[in-house]
């Protein structure tokens, strides 16, 4: 049995929400119900009775809390009592990354991070420019598309998509694009790319056309096509929530825009201070199986 699916137990209980319970513990609130499910499982038996407005405990679930609870205190107590032996992680660690990146995926995890290592704290700048590790005293960087130039370590943690988005209301009045061409109808609303880069564009046929509203912050267009806006290009992870609740969804599913590796860039040199390792370790961990 899983540890950790007894101390989300015990938090749903405790705010009877599965919403509450997922921002307490910095959890998507899907994980929350494959956790609850995968308990109630192992235990062969609803642990919980879910309402649209409450979640109450059933006669099996209150028997587990009163058991359990009193258990999970000690051991928080344990591990906060207990010292920290030479060498382990402690201090700051420096982090960059861009904002989408920073929000969407690198949130969460963070949140993981500091709940096993409590005496490591982290600075998080949320940027698109490109920060020099070495000038700018950054440990970390997070990099979408290529790691930089210079002097410095790069692992690739893991491939972004990216692919076509739009709110319900917006495809009914415009109706969908059943090919890449006819995007060249609709309002789009596409990254701005840098100065002498190209496009995003990378399929075959004629690109779409130029963007009704361009911009390089993926977070403004997905507000735009949340609202009504337009077709947007999006990576998959920040648009996930928002397909999830019906808010978004995804056109051209056939469409999808491969070429957008993420790495983690950190300084050369050694000896790699052990809160930078923990962290470095902790980012290849979660974000390679997101």
């Amino acid at each position: 049995m899983d540890l950790n699916h007894l101390a989300i137990f015990q938090a749903v209980a405790e705010t009877q929400s599965f919403t509450k319970a997922a921002v307490r513990l910095g959890l998507d609130k899907s994980k929350v119900s494959r956790a609850l499910r995968a308990l109630e499982a192992s235990f062969g038996a609803a642990l919980l009775s879910r309402t649209t407005r409450m979640v109450r405990l059933t006669p099996e679930g209150q028997s587990l809390l009163s058991q359990v609870a009193p258990l999970l205190s000690g051991l928080r107590d344990v591990v906060a009592r207990t010292p920290q032996g030479p060498g382990a992680p402690s201090g700051e660690v420096t982090l960059t990354a861009p904002p989408d990146v920073g929000r969407a995926l690198l949130a969460p995890v963070l949140a993981g991070f500091r709940l096993r290592f409590p005496s490591v704290r982290v600075r998080v700048v949320l940027t698109y420019d490109v920060v020099d590790l070495l000038g700018e005293g950054m440990d970390l960087a997070l990099r979408v598309g290529r790691p930089g130039s210079g002097t410095f370590v790069a692992r690739k943690v893991m491939d972004l998509e990216a692919g076509f988005f739009a709110a319900p209301r917006y495809l009914e009045r415009r109706g969908q694009p059943a090919s890449p061409t006819e995007l060249a109808r609709h309002e789009g609303l596409w990254p701005a790319p840098p100065r002498g880069k190209r496009p995003f564009w990378t399929g075959s046929g004629q690109p779409p056309r130029a963007a009704s509203l361009a911009c390089s912050d993926f977070g403004f267009l997905l507000d735009v096509a949340r609202a009504g806006g337009g077709v947007a290009l999006l990576p998959t992870f920040l648009a996930a929530r928002d397909v999830a609740v019906g808010a978004l969804v995804r056109v051209l599913p056939e469409v999808a825009l491969r070429d957008a590796p993420l790495f983690l860039v950190s300084r050369p040199g050694k000896p790699v201070p052990p809160r930078v390792q923990a962290l470095k370790a902790y980012l290849m961990e979660t974000l390679g199986q997101a």
